[in-house]
């Protein structure tokens, strides 16, 4: 969420170059539950507005914004870096959740991604858990920011730049299905580890996970480095269904009806977990308020309950604060029919689905040329990652 997802010229791209990439051999490379109380059922049953906050000033927190968020009963995502929490930490995050705590303010911890190993993640979920108890602050959950590695987005970066060889070690370096089982297997286990200490713990993907579900494999995750979603069983998913990126990557006929293709997709895999966030304020087709607030509106006609917006600096800074009654008083005005997906939406959806088909079948024999020893993509619903971690029958 720091950094847009690869966009659609990318993964284009990336689809045209895999015969060249394996043409040329490359050199051998060594739910469980958590009660949880959540916004929705704090607001009597009706969705809830939600934003991403990650300002590390405090210029945006006049007390004109906090009347308007108490007033509104808006939710917060918090973002925490390593510097914001540990116990007595007096820093932005402390008085931000502090002072939504006092208003009665539902609060979730935005944190890490896949920078980060999983005993780093688990480090630092311990570490904001102990934070919390000590500081005697209150969050309803803690949400894990999986846009892939920091080394994936550089990669991506320049084969947007058109670096052929940027777009080909993209390729190489990341398809490894026995690595994907790893880090499946350690999702799971630092889940059911938040569950032992009571906290609820949720994830943020990219939305082409569920294009790869739909396809009937996780060999697009694995492209991509980011942790498979599911056979994970987080307690929340946010797929990061950013209209503006989509606006950007396909042009401007994509509609609202791509947010219902991929609502309903989020739950025929996930149930009542799959959900969406949108934006991103400000940015196409989002500079004016009006589509904002009609796809909030989708939302809560989609049945969501609880609707976060990328983001709280962004909304305040294009539309300003008072903007937030409109988008607050959107979740409690249902539209009269729900948008479909048209040809452009449908043609985005297609895309990521023949892209992840076509890297499944091609996963042998990239694997085979790195390593010497051909993987099959792990497939879905019915994965190959076996209990301990590794693919079945390896």
């Amino acid at each position: 969420m720091k950094k847009r997802y690869p966009c659609a010229a990318v993964l284009a791209a990336t689809a045209l170059a895999l015969s060249a990439v394996i043409s040329t051999p490359a050199a051998a490379a060594p739910r469980d539950s958590v009660p949880r109380t959540t916004p929705a059922a704090m607001d009597g049953g009706h969705a809830r507005l939600a934003v991403w906050t990650s300002s590390h000033t405090m210029t945006i927190w006049t007390p004109q914004l906090w009347q308007t968020l108490a007033r509104d009963r808006v939710g917060l995502f918090v973002q925490v870096d390593d510097g914001d929490f540990g116990p007595h930490a007096d820093t932005w995050a402390t008085h931000i959740i502090g002072e939504a705590n006092r208003l009665g303010l539902p609060v979730t911890i935005w944190t890490g991604g896949n920078d980060t190993t999983t005993a780093q993640s688990r480090t630092e979920v311990d570490r904001i858990h102990t934070w919390l108890r000590t500081d005697q602050l209150r969050a309803q959950d803690i949400v894990i920011d999986d846009e892939g590695t920091a080394q994936t987005m550089t990669l991506v970066g320049e084969a947007m730049a058109g670096d052929q060889n940027a777009e080909q070690q993209l390729l190489t370096a990341n398809i490894d299905p026995a690595q994907q089982c790893q880090a499946i297997a350690a999702d799971r286990a630092l889940i059911k580890r938040a569950h032992r200490d009571g906290l609820a713990l949720d994830v943020t993907p990219m939305p082409q996970s569920l294009d790869d579900l739909d396809a009937g494999t996780l060999a697009l995750q694995d492209t991509l480095n980011a942790t498979s979603n599911p056979p994970a069983t987080w307690d929340a998913d946010y797929f990061q269904a950013y209209r503006s990126d989509f606006t950007h990557d396909f042009g401007p006929a994509t509609s609202s009806g791509l947010l219902t293709s991929y609502y309903e997709s989020a739950h025929q895999h996930l149930g009542d977990a799959g959900e969406l966030t949108i934006g991103v304020a400000g940015l196409a087709p989002y500079t004016t308020l009006a589509p904002l607030v009609h796809d909030v509106r989708l939302l809560a006609t989609l049945g969501q309950k609880t609707i976060p917006i990328f983001s709280l600096e962004q909304i305040v800074a294009t539309y300003g604060p008072d903007s937030l009654d409109s988008l607050a008083a959107a979740t409690h005005e249902p539209l009269a029919n729900v948008d479909r997906p048209g040809v452009a939406d449908l043609h985005v959806r297609a895309t990521y689905q023949q892209l992840a088909k076509e890297v499944a079948v091609l996963t042998p024999q990239i694997t085979r040329a790195r390593d010497g020893v051909p993987q099959q993509a792990n497939n879905y619903p019915n994965t190959t990652c076996g209990g301990h971690g590794g693919p079945a029958g390896k």
